[in-house]
């Protein structure tokens, strides 16, 4: 009996957790809510095409806002300005377009994803259309489990527009796509979508391959088999003579950016970044690096100075200086920003002045340490005046709110006023000396002998 009363208690404690997080999850939407009806209109602080706009602030039927309320929402919770923004345009329309739904969530009927879920799913279709999927859904919402409701929401979504569902097919058939995700230890994830007839030759070329591998003795799982076989199909030329492409494609090119540090030079090892035309690999042990790059051509860029600050008497960017800002910097420096670098704007840190009549531009106002990489959006909210941005040393980006809120970034950290002695504990950003030959980035102090 005593047992039973403790597993008993042990129940009663999960489901109120359970609803604790239900409560914190639906007062975060309804505070989401909150900053969309507070968002300070747009007001034409600057002119050109960095003023803010008013924009949708959902689907069909969800109003308007400003547009760079995702910067301040993201900034406050700690998430990219994309993302941020996906839970702006999700609250939006669960408020106007799913209301029965919204009431279910803060009556903690329904979790927050859920709701979040269904509101993406219904986000192409008309005002009204997403409102009847919602009434219909009414019933379910604390009765049914989620695999179910959403068996259900593809249904009504179907019936509320048949045209839309045609097209989203027509769409999956077009929409072709390969993505390569690289993890970071030396293995990565393929996802596809590709026809259906090419799919089931992939498969069947695939099969004879593990079969010949399970005739020479392999017990590996199918699913490793199969993996396996799908590295033979994409290397060029397989060691052990598997069967390969009938034509070798062109090798890629690799860009290689190594970091070594005085300790992995005295131990022998060392750990390299790579970059490909499909994105970054991620860390990869030196000795990783003659199996991972067999088959690609390596191109060798010129020594850069990490530590050094360049800089030249014109707006426009060099190519030398905007590569070891990316080596330094390679995502934005907004707060919490995921945006990579190598796309981004890169934004002079104090507004570039040009030269007038009779007051020439002040020399080297474009070097490294007033400049920082921005996506577009953040780029444009700092030249409107909306986000001030100070750099008292070379990477080190503060940023202050029009609330008077205040974030440092360094290095591809957030960290907030509250959180800024742990940086100084762990040391200056300026207490290195970054050297790159050939993309090797080598950490001070370094020894190499002759």
């Amino acid at each position: 009996m005593e047992a039973m009363t403790r597993f008993r208690t042990a129940g009663e404690r999960l489901v109120e957790a359970d609803t604790a997080v239900r409560r914190a999850q639906a007062d975060r939407l309804l505070a989401v809510a909150g900053m969309i009806d507070t968002y300070p209109a747009p007001e034409p602080l600057v002119n050109g095409p960095a003023a803010e706009r008013t924009v949708s602030a959902g689907a069909d039927g969800a109003g308007s806002v400003g547009e760079f309320v995702a910067l301040e929402v993201g900034a406050l919770l700690g998430l990219s300005e994309p993302t941020a923004w996906s839970l702006v345009h999700d609250v939006a329309n669960l408020r106007s377009r799913h209301p029965k739904l919204w009431t279910a969530v803060a009556d903690l009927r329904v979790e927050a994803w859920q709701a979040r879920k269904v509101a993406q799913a219904c986000d192409e279709l008309s005002a009204e259309a997403a409102r009847w999927v919602d009434q219909k859904l009414e019933s379910v919402w604390g009765t049914a489990p989620w695999p179910r409701i959403r068996r259900r929401l593809a249904g009504l979504i179907v019936r509320a527009d048949a045209d839309l569902a045609r097209r989203r097919a027509e769409i999956a058939r077009r929409d072709r796509f390969l993505s390569i995700r690289h993890l970071g230890d030396s293995t990565s994830v393929l996802t596809a979508r590709i026809d259906t007839g090419a799919a089931l030759a992939l498969g069947a070329s695939l099969d004879m391959i593990v079969d010949q591998m399970v005739l020479e003795g392999a017990q590996d799982p199918l699913p490793v088999l199969r993996a396996r076989a799908l590295e033979m199909l994409a290397t060029p030329q397989h060691p052990d003579g598997a069967p390969g492409p009938a034509v070798n494609p062109p090798l890629p090119l690799a860009d290689v950016v190594v970091h070594i540090a005085a300790e992995d030079l005295e131990t022998g090892t060392g750990v390299a970044r790579v970059t490909a035309r499909g994105g970054d690999v991620g860390p990869v042990l030196v000795d990783q690096l003659a199996h991972l790059l067999g088959h690609h051509r390596i191109r060798v860029l010129p020594i850069l100075d990490l530590n050094g600050d360049p800089a030249v008497d014109a707006y426009e960017i060099p190519d030398r200086i905007r590569r070891q800002l990316i080596l330094r910097d390679d995502s934005s420096v907004f707060p919490y920003s995921t945006a990579r670098s190598r796309t981004a704007d890169l934004d002079h840190t104090i507004p570039y002045r040009r030269s007038t009549p009779g007051s020439p531009a002040p020399p080297g106002q474009t070097r490294i340490s007033n400049l920082g990489p921005l996506a577009r959006r953040e780029h444009r909210a700092k030249t409107a005046g909306l986000w001030k941005l100070n750099q008292p040393a070379p990477g080190v980006y503060e940023w202050t709110n029009r609330t008077g809120r205040r974030w440092r970034v360094a290095r591809g950290r957030t960290t907030r006023p509250t959180d800024l002695g742990a940086d100084a504990a762990r040391g200056r950003l300026g207490d290195r000396l970054d050297l790159v030959y050939g993309q090797v980035v080598v950490d001070r102090p370094l020894r190499i002998a002759h």
